[in-house]
């Protein structure tokens, strides 16, 4: 009696635990066919290649966008169910002739995004954490885009007229390259603040034009997971080499091509109980150039404690030996032929100096005009 009991006993508990069992399985399969991320959108008069709009992911190796998926816009609004990795940069856009001419970016992650767009085009997003958070990126961001796009109409509207100088473009396109770096400089500050996050992810490329010294901190902050993002990868690359040659450090060696057709060396001359100026220049540059008389008569008077090694970044090997020539730069000349020296220095724009002091180590960086000689000269008093 009491073993058919047991016997009951054991029965019923392994029922129940078949039925626990089978309800958690299909609770399982339930919650892996629930969309990771639902996204509603309306759009308000944006013409779009048969009604549809585009859903579209940031490949992390090519940093380009790849559709994924495509929907009807009905009376204004679509919808898409994503199922796949998540989060991820992404974006919404319309195609016209097979073509983005509309595209707003977005945090694709757990959760409901909404996505409004009004018939200007400008998008509003929310509904997650990093979609909360990006958008108040993008209020910031938008009004200096505004205003480069108010330029650009300006632009259009004198082109058209036949009123468009060289002047008023020269004038215009410089206004449009301060807001593209206020732009950049918005994104930045940013990615400062939230580069762990998917929404500091997103903006990664915005800010990868901008000098490396601008960069250091982003890289500095960046956790493992963030630092296995490939572009992030190339971004730490990038600073770790403008460290290498900050002030305080040893001067880094390169090669380059001297005047008589032989391999030279930074090393032949730096470290060697002389101050060494090195001057990145090219014959084309206008204010490197400009500078050369400074120079001379810098060299002529201090040449027993100062050497100068001027380096010309550019290819054209006549232009470069002429303007020699022309200029009596009787200093070191080199030719960066495989631009080793600029990347190595991290050359941006040019004229740009490294001066270097008699034990090898970089003492400033990117002096001119008057500030470059009252260096030098108290260096050398």
């Amino acid at each position: 009696m009491k073993l058919n009991c047991l016997t009951e006993l054991l029965n019923k508990m392994y029922i129940d635990m078949r039925k626990t069992i089978l309800i958690g399985m299909a609770m399982a399969l339930v919650a892996c066919q629930q969309p990771a991320c639902n996204i509603d959108g309306e759009l308000e008069q944006l013409a779009c290649d048969e009604g549809k709009v585009y859903l579209q992911v940031m490949d992390d190796q090519t940093m380009q966008f790849q559709i994924l998926d495509s929907t009807v816009v009905r009376n204004g609004k679509f919808h898409f169910a994503y199922n796949g990795i998540v989060p991820q940069t992404g974006m919404v856009a319309v195609l016209k002739d097979g073509k983005n001419v509309w595209g707003t970016q977005f945090i694709v992650e757990p959760g409901r995004v909404f996505l409004q767009a009004d018939d200007q085009g400008y998008a509003r997003i929310g509904g997650t954490l990093n979609n909360d958070l990006l958008q108040k990126h993008l209020e910031r961001w938008n009004q200096p885009l505004e205003k480069m796009q108010a330029v650009n109409a300006e632009l259009t509207r004198l082109q058209e007229a036949g009123k468009l100088t060289n002047a008023l473009f020269d004038s215009l396109d410089r206004i449009n390259q301060g807001y593209m770096r206020e732009m950049r400089l918005l994104a930045l500050a940013f990615a400062e603040q939230h580069i762990n996050t998917p929404a500091g992810h997103a903006v990664l490329p915005e800010i990868f034009g901008l000098p490396e010294r601008l960069l250091v901190n982003v890289a500095e902050k960046a956790d493992s997971v963030t630092l296995r993002l490939p572009l992030m990868q190339q971004l730490v690359n990038r600073v770790n080499v403008y460290k290498a040659v900050e002030i305080g450090k040893p001067f880094q060696d390169f090669t380059a091509l001297k005047l008589d057709g032989s391999q030279g060396k930074l090393s032949d001359y730096a470290g060697k109980g002389k101050y060494v100026l090195l001057d990145f220049w090219a014959s084309w540059c206008k204010p490197c150039c400009e500078e050369m008389p400074r120079l001379k008569r810098l060299y002529k008077k201090y040449k027993a404690d100062l050497e100068i090694v001027g380096v010309s970044i550019e290819s054209d090997s006549k232009a470069w030996r002429d303007k020699i020539a022309d200029l009596k730069m009787d200093w070191v000349q080199l030719q960066d032929t495989t631009e080793e020296a600029a990347d190595t220095y991290v050359v941006g724009a040019i004229p740009h100096t490294v001066l270097i002091d008699p034990s090898g180590k970089i003492i400033a960086k990117n002096l001119q005009g008057e500030e470059l000689e009252n260096t030098i000269v108290e260096h050398l008093k």
